[in-house]
């Protein structure tokens, strides 16, 4: 736990850095690092969605996840919870919780004791946790208690589930993840789907927790087929 335990003070730290600096920054310049911010983001989501070696596998997932978040209506709760006081609650959760290194960091933390991969993490949303609260308000400085949680809860679940996770579900958790980033990317510059306030991405969330299942269908079903 000491790497979440790293990456959640940054998060506080880096946050209230931003709330403080935040009036004295331009708005040309809070446009400027926000642009830049979803750049990035882009770039890193786009290389770790093409890390994928089974993109069905990733469509299925993110159709059947997203219907079932719709169902349950997890985007609709989720804006509801975030008022203005905590705008940008979602989105720097999104960004600083989805992706390889949150993963593989919790892994390696909770089966190898090495916190090294959480602690990079750590500094680098140090950077990013102080942009982002300068340009989408307190929800940033809020998010360090989710880090503390999903990040938290992820180690103690690696640390029940021991060392026989398949490295290549890892892998496509991580493209997953890349996918979705993409589309916080988009958000971060504003583009809005067609007929919807935002993307709707707290709703495809169940996509991670469908993934497992799917590829285990896919993969019972390559072999029977191998076998007939």
């Amino acid at each position: 736990m000491v790497g979440t335990l790293f990456n959640t003070i940054t998060v506080a730290i880096g946050a209230s850095a931003g709330l403080a600096m935040g009036t004295r920054w331009s708005s040309q310049l809070k446009d400027k690092t926000f642009a830049v911010i979803g750049l990035f983001t882009l770039a890193i989501g786009a290389m770790m969605a093409l890390e994928t070696e089974a993109p069905i596998d990733l469509f299925l997932a993110l159709v059947l996840g997203t219907a079932l978040g719709h169902g349950l209506g997890l985007q609709a709760r989720i804006d509801r919870w975030t008022s203005e006081a905590s705008k940008g609650f979602s989105e720097a959760m999104m960004l600083f919780c989805l992706g390889s290194m949150t993963l593989v960091g919790c892994m390696e933390d909770a089966l190898m004791n090495k916190p090294n991969l959480l602690i990079i993490k750590g500094t680098m949303d140090l950077i990013s946790s102080a942009f982002l609260a300068a340009t989408l308000g307190r929800g940033v400085l809020l998010s360090s208690i989710g880090v503390l949680v999903f990040q938290g809860s992820l180690t103690l679940g690696f640390v029940a589930l021991g060392e026989g996770m398949d490295q290549a579900l890892i892998q496509e958790l991580s493209a997953l993840g890349g996918v979705l980033m993409l589309g916080i990317a988009f958000q971060l510059w504003g583009i809005r789907v067609k007929g919807a306030t935002s993307w709707p991405l707290v709703d495809a969330l169940p996509a991670l927790a469908l993934l497992p299942l799917i590829r285990w269908g896919h993969d019972l079903l390559t072999t029977l087929l191998w076998t007939t």
